[in-house]
C-alpha cells in the first residue's frame, strides 16, 4: 500500500467531517478502492435523524438491508454485544469476518443465503467506531474475490482512528465550521496553534496569543501576536516532560496520526492549583485552520503540520444545560451534572449539592460518558471545552427562547 494513498484517504476523511470539498461517499469510494472491496457500510443517522449507509450512494441493496436483513446480519449482531467502553479499549482493532463470525456459520446463515450472496458480502473486514453509540464499519468483497488478508487489516487499522475522529467532528462540530476564517477563530475561547513538525508556529489565534504571552503559562513562544507567522518562532512547554510529550504528539500528528491529548503544567515555581494549568489536544492540521487570509481554501490535512488546541484547565467555560441536551441527548439532570463536572467539582461535591446519593451521581457520570462517546473524564472535558465554543460572544450557535434549544446561527 502506497503511503500517499493512505494520506489521500486521511485528507478525504477530514474534508468530509467538515463538509468542505468532499463527502462521506467520497470516503467510501476511496476505502473501497484501497481495499479492493465492492461495498462499504457504515450506518449512521443523517441530518434528519434517519439511518443510512454513510459511505455509499443509496441503492436497492441498502433499502433491502434496512427493511429486513439488518436484523439477520450476524456481524451487526456481534457488534451489538460490544459496549461503548469496550469499543474504546479496542480502538483501532480491525478484524476479518471469520474472526467475528466463523466462516462455516456465516455461509450457512439465512443472511448470506438470501441476501449476502447477491449483494457482494462474501468476505468482510471491519472495526467498531464509538461516537454516541457503537457503530460497525464494514468493507465487503464478493465470492469471486480473494479473502481479506492480514495486510488489509494493517491498512484499515491505520485509518480507523481517523474515521473515529472524523465522525466525532461530524457529530459535534459541523454546524460551527462551514467557513472558519481568522475572525471566527479569534472569537473562540480556546487557543488554536498550528505548528510544523519542528514545532515552528505557522499560525495562532487571539486566545493562543494571549496564552503564549502570559508569563506564568506552561506554554510559550517568541511571538505573542495573533495571525499568520512569517518568522520561525518555536512553540514549547516550559516543563521539560510536557515539552517532550507535546513534541511526540505533534510529530505523530504531522506524520498523519490521529493525535492525542495531554495536560500542560503551570510554569515551574507557580502553584499547581493556579489557573494557568492547560489542557491540550493535538490533531492533524487542517488547511482552513492554517490560513487567516484564505479561509475558504478547502479542507484537508496539511502534511508535516499539526494543530494544538489549548484552554485553561481550571478556568472552564461551561456550555448551557440546554445545549448539552440538544448536542448529546442528555436528560436535564445528566446535563446539569455534566456542567458541574466541567466546572471542576468532584462527584462527591455534585452529590452533596444536588442532595442525591454518590452512587446516583456516579451512574449519571457513566451515562454522560456513554452518550457523549467520551473515553473518560479527560476526554469528556475536551468535548465540553469544544461545546463551550458554541455559546460565547460571536457564537455560531444561538438559543431559541421558545423551546430552550440551541440552533446554528443563520
Amino acid at each position: 500500500m502506497q503511503r500517499n494513498e493512505l494520506l489521500e484517504a486521511v485528507d478525504l476523511i477530514y474534508a468530509a467531517a467538515l463538509n468542505e470539498g468532499a463527502s462521506w461517499q467520497d470516503v467510501g469510494d476511496k476505502l473501497m478502492a484501497l481495499m479492493q472491496a465492492q461495498r462499504a457500510t457504515l450506518w449512521f443517522a443523517d441530518e434528519g435523524g434517519m439511518p443510512g449507509n454513510l459511505l455509499m450512494r443509496h441503492d436497492s441493496y441498502d433499502e433491502e438491508y434496512a427493511s429486513r436483513y439488518v436484523l439477520l446480519d450476524p456481524y451487526r449482531a456481534s457488534a451489538r454485544e460490544v459496549s461503548v467502553e469496550e469499543t474504546v479499549r479496542r480502538r483501532g482493532d480491525v478484524r476479518l469476518g471469520h474472526e467475528i463470525v466463523p466462516d462455516a456459520s456465516y455461509v450457512k446463515s439465512e443472511f448470506y443465503g438470501d441476501f449476502g450472496r447477491k449483494s457482494s458480502r462474501r468476505y468482510m473486514i471491519g472495526g467498531l467506531i464509538s461516537v454516541s453509540k457503537v457503530i460497525p464499519l464494514g468493507l465487503h468483497r464478493d465470492a469471486a474475490s480473494r479473502p481479506f488478508s492480514e495486510e488489509d487489516k494493517r491498512t484499515l487499522s491505520q485509518l480507523l482512528p481517523h474515521l473515529q475522529r472524523g465522525l466525532q467532528m461530524r457529530a459535534r462540530l459541523v454546524p460551527t465550521t462551514s467557513s472558519l476564517g481568522a475572525g471566527a477563530l479569534d472569537a473562540l475561547p480556546i487557543g488554536v496553534i498550528v505548528v510544523d513538525r519542528e514545532m515552528r508556529i505557522l499560525y495562532n489565534n487571539a486566545e493562543a496569543a494571549a496564552l503564549l504571552s502570559d508569563s506564568q503559562s506552561g506554554l510559550s513562544s517568541g511571538r505573542p501576536r495573533p495571525g499568520t507567522v512569517t518568522s520561525a518562532f518555536r512553540l514549547f512547554a516550559r516543563h521539560p516532560d510536557d515539552d517532550a510529550q507535546l513534541c511526540r504528539l505533534v510529530a505523530a500528528a504531522s506524520r498523519g496520526g490521529a493525535g492525542g491529548g495531554m495536560q500542560i503544567h503551570a510554569r515551574p515555581g507557580v502553584s499547581p492549583g493556579d489557573s494557568t494549568m492547560l489542557s491540550a489536544l493535538v490533531c492533524p492540521a487542517l488547511r482552513h485552520l492554517s490560513s487567516s487570509t484564505q479561509p475558504n481554501m478547502g479542507t484537508g490535512v496539511v502534511h508535516g503540520a499539526a494543530t494544538v488546541l489549548t484552554r485553561h484547565l481550571l478556568r472552564p467555560s461551561s456550555p448551557p444545560v440546554g445545549l448539552l441536551i440538544d448536542l448529546f441527548g442528555l436528560t436535564r439532570a445528566e446535563a446539569e451534572v455534566a456542567v458541574a463536572l466541567a466546572g471542576g467539582v468532584t462527584a462527591e461535591d455534585v452529590a452533596r449539592t444536588r442532595r442525591v446519593s454518590l452512587d446516583t451521581v456516579r451512574s449519571q457520570i457513566r451515562t454522560v460518558l456513554r452518550k457523549t462517546g467520551a473515553s473518560g473524564l479527560r476526554d469528556f472535558e475536551r468535548l465540553i471545552a469544544l461545546s463551550s465554543t458554541m455559546h460565547t460572544s460571536g457564537s455560531l450557535y444561538v438559543r431559541c427562547p421558545e423551546d430552550d434549544s440551541f440552533r446554528a446561527r443563520s
